[in-house]
């Protein structure tokens, strides 16, 4: 499931930065507003959270991030 799921960065847009963002905001990010937009306040919240994961907090949400959002290791 994880491999099937977008490679996500700054400045991209859609439904599935929508997903993301409802992840980090059930993930205690509530500066995160789902707007479907990936802009500086979600890249924030994306590197605090891969930092937490233990991976490289490096903003872009691929296949060693989304576990991390999706608690599945």
């Amino acid at each position: 499931m994880v491999k099937k799921l977008p490679e996500l960065n700054k400045g991209d847009s859609g439904e599935h930065v929508e997903t993301l963002q409802g992840l980090l905001l059930a993930r205690s990010h509530p500066e995160v507003s789902m707007t479907g937009k990936f802009d500086d306040t979600t890249e924030t919240a994306v590197k605090a959270m891969q930092r937490w994961g233990g991976v490289d907090d490096d903003g872009i949400v691929g296949p060693k991030t989304w576990p991390v959002l999706l608690r599945v290791h």
